[in-house]
């Protein structure tokens, strides 16, 4: 439990190329902050920071991948304030996990990488947390986790999901996408390369995910997943009504959907009915019925979605029972 002070000489090692530094203050047991140059580091892992991480990061001009943890209070009770952090230009990948933003304090975020291939953000949006990011060409993998108090303090998301719009694979969590049912005026952005979808919704609205997918051209796996039957009240979409078109992605693309804690809603029922009836391409439909639903109930669904027409002949339909007898 005690504090380790770790030698000067780790911290200017020209042949160091990976450190990893867990549950535990290491820097603060200086008299100064010890001098930083590390030119040769590629992987830096920091859970949790116990300083300031930008005098760190200042050290390592050739680093590629960064997993960072900023919480809210260390081990011993004090509070890191890291007003401003700018993450290295050279980063390839980037897990980064934030939980100081509740404090009073102008937290800035800046994530200008433009060779960022793999990010995962989890933090909390608040009124004085300001995050801003550059397009990223080279994206592959992105997780967004974004918690909030209140709504409008995610009004930057959109903004980065634009920044995101080259990924691969989009992964959203249940808070992110409650701030962008709610963002005012918003477009999605076009997702010219996007291969696969996994969504956490607050509850299932069609609008909203045939917005999303009319700008998803290619896209060849989706994941939906709604969270908000009983621990959250429904959230309106606040977003235009989408094109009449037929979505391209599911007339020529879409091989794999996967829906979790299916209801049988009508706005889900008829979503479902759309892609089995238009998925020209379609391999496997799973539905994953809501573990809450007497047995009853899944008997008519199952019953009912099978009788659905399908466009594609290969299309296999998948039902799990969440919570069999």
């Amino acid at each position: 439990m005690r504090p380790i002070k770790l030698p000067e000489s780790i911290f200017t090692c020209v042949l160091l190329k990976s450190l990893v530094l867990i549950h535990g203050r290491y820097l603060d047991n200086y008299p100064e902050f010890p001098n930083v140059y590390l030119p040769s580091l590629k992987n830096l892992h920091l859970d949790p920071v116990d300083v300031d991480p930008s005098k760190l990061l200042s050290g390592c001009p050739v680093i590629e991948n960064l997993k960072l943890i900023l919480q809210k209070t260390t081990r011993e009770g004090s509070y890191v304030y890291a007003p401003t952090i700018q993450m290295p230009r050279t980063l390839k990948s980037l897990t980064f996990e934030d939980y100081t933003s509740l404090m009073e304090e102008i937290n800035v975020r800046e994530i200008y990488t433009p060779f960022l291939q793999y990010l995962r953000v989890r933090t909390v949006a608040s009124p004085k947390l300001q995050v801003s990011a550059i397009n990223f060409p080279n994206m592959v993998e992105a997780h967004l986790h974004i918690f909030h108090e209140r709504l409008e303090h995610g009004v930057w998301v959109p903004k980065l999901l634009q920044a995101l719009r080259e990924t691969k694979l989009l992964a959203l969590k249940y808070a992110t996408t409650q701030c962008l049912f709610s963002a005012p005026a918003f477009e999605f952005p076009e997702f010219h390369r996007l291969l696969k979808l996994e969504v956490h919704l607050p509850c299932f609205n069609t609008n909203f995910m045939l917005n999303f997918l009319h700008n998803c051209h290619v896209l060849e796996a989706l994941v939906i997943h709604i969270w908000g039957y009983y621990s959250h009240p429904v959230e309106e979409y606040n977003g235009p009504t989408p094109p009449t078109m037929v979505l391209n992605c599911v007339t020529s693309y879409l091989k794999s959907f996967e829906f979790r804690e299916y209801q049988d809603t009508a706005d889900e029922h008829e979503f479902i009915a759309y892609l089995l009836q238009r998925g020209l391409v379609l391999k496997n439909l799973t539905i994953h019925l809501e573990s809450n639903l007497d047995q009853e109930t899944k008997y008519n669904i199952v019953k009912g979605l099978s009788a659905i027409p399908r466009r594609s002949t290969i299309c296999q339909l998948n039902f799990i029972d969440q919570n069999p007898i």
